[in-house]
């Protein structure tokens, strides 16, 4: 792995809510004694009423950093900044950006002593192309785009974003996406777009491989079973319809979604055998899926998720435990080649008729490492070790 580097990391999410690639990824290269100054989502949009817990977050890290010039540790080699920004697109707002708020950022790498920084962005926006240009030195820096979603499905101000997107892919001397629909998006605007998939920490979720322990959540104390499993947010992709279908379908099952409840679930939360542990540390996630049956992905097919590569199907793998999920095409290309889970249509009879089926299979040890070795090939070492590979090439092609 790249060491002795310095990274600024512009990523989607903050650093203290729900643990995905961006913060493992900015982790692990501090691990690995590379410099990394992670800087925290500054917006895909304009924030709503929806977002007040986030922005209230958001302005209390940064108050909570003044002192210490807008930057907070979190680890050895490890910075988080919490930029407060306005939303992207459109000039006025823009200009603003550039010329009062950026350059605080740029005083914050500064006083952490970077030069001539690795540029890895999560985002595509034009605050995040104002950065790249802040920070990019014409001999050294590094520019990477790490491409996980199409995020033209996710604002409203689509034409803006598809704009700043490709003249970011130009400026890129690497582009990393995380399937083959990405892949295909990027390709038009980049001859360097390299496939890596969503990785997982195989370690902690394969940590009891399947067994039993006494520091199981006291919830599995109280409930029936079959378990029907959930992990990661309840935001707008979740199907709610459909769950709500299946849980009123099968009283008898309990139903547990282990995350923040990030839009209205509707009636599905006043069912009795729905239970709602809230959100829980990335690191004590295993001892719910151990005590999961099956595991699901119930999420809507549409165009914001047609590129949607969710990372809790390595994690569900990870444990040794059948999964169910509606048929996503980012999972039905993974399932085409490793055969090891369920994809099925977003429809009540045909998820629950693929929950039964996979209640009834094997719980020997040869079908529960038939998963474990395919989630293992999405260690997220296998895939920095394959992303470092390619920056220390580019890195090489530029000295010369």
């Amino acid at each position: 792995m790249i060491s002795d580097k310095d990274i600024i990391l512009i990523s989607g999410i903050e650093w203290d809510y729900l643990w995905q690639g961006s913060q493992e990824i900015a982790s692990r290269l501090a691990k690995a004694g590379n410099r990394v100054l992670y800087i925290e989502n500054p917006g895909i949009r304009s924030p709503a009423w929806k977002d007040k817990k986030r922005v209230a977050r958001r302005i209390k890290s940064w108050v909570g950093s003044l002192k210490s010039q807008g930057v907070r540790q979190v680890g050895i080699n490890l910075h988080v900044c919490s930029p407060i920004v306005m939303p992207p697109f459109g000039q006025r707002r823009r200009d603003f950006n550039r010329r009062l708020l950026l350059p605080l950022i740029a005083r914050t790498a500064r006083s952490l002593g970077m030069r001539d920084a690795i540029l890895w962005t999560f985002l595509p926006t034009d605050t995040a192309l104002d950065l790249i240009n802040l920070f990019k030195t014409r001999s050294s820096s590094t520019v990477i785009y790490h491409c996980t979603a199409d995020f033209s499905a996710l604002t409203p101000r689509a034409p803006e974003l598809q704009e700043s997107e490709r003249t970011l892919l130009q400026l890129s001397d690497l582009v990393f996406v995380t399937c083959r629909q990405l892949a295909e998006h990027c390709a038009p605007w980049s001859d360097k777009v390299h496939t890596v998939p969503n990785g997982v920490n195989f370690e902690i979720f394969n940590r009891h491989n399947g067994n039993g322990s006494r520091h199981d959540p006291a919830i599995f104390t109280s409930i029936p079973r079959p378990v029907i499993g959930y992990i990661g947010g309840l935001h707008r992709f979740v199907d709610f319809a459909l769950l709500t279908e299946m849980v009123r379908a099968r009283p008898q099952w309990s139903w547990v979604f282990v995350g923040p409840i990030q839009t209205s679930m509707g009636e599905l939360s006043r069912f009795p055998n729905v239970h709602l542990p809230g959100q829980r540390p990335h690191e004590q996630l295993e001892p719910y899926l151990r005590n999961f049956d099956v595991c699901i992905v119930p999420y809507i097919k549409s165009p914001a998720t047609a590129t949607v590569a969710p990372t809790k199907v390595n994690e569900y793998l990870s444990a040794g435990k059948p999964v169910v999920s509606t048929a996503l095409p980012t999972i039905c290309d993974f399932n085409e080649q490793h055969k090891v889970l369920m994809t099925v249509p977003s429809r009540p009879d045909d998820f629950l008729r693929a929950i039964e089926e996979s209640l009834g299979l094997p719980t020997d040890a040869e079908t529960v490492a038939r998963r474990t070795s395919v989630a293992r090939l999405n260690d997220w070492k296998i895939h920095l070790d394959a992303m470092s590979s390619l920056i220390e090439a580019e890195m090489r092609a530029r000295r010369v």
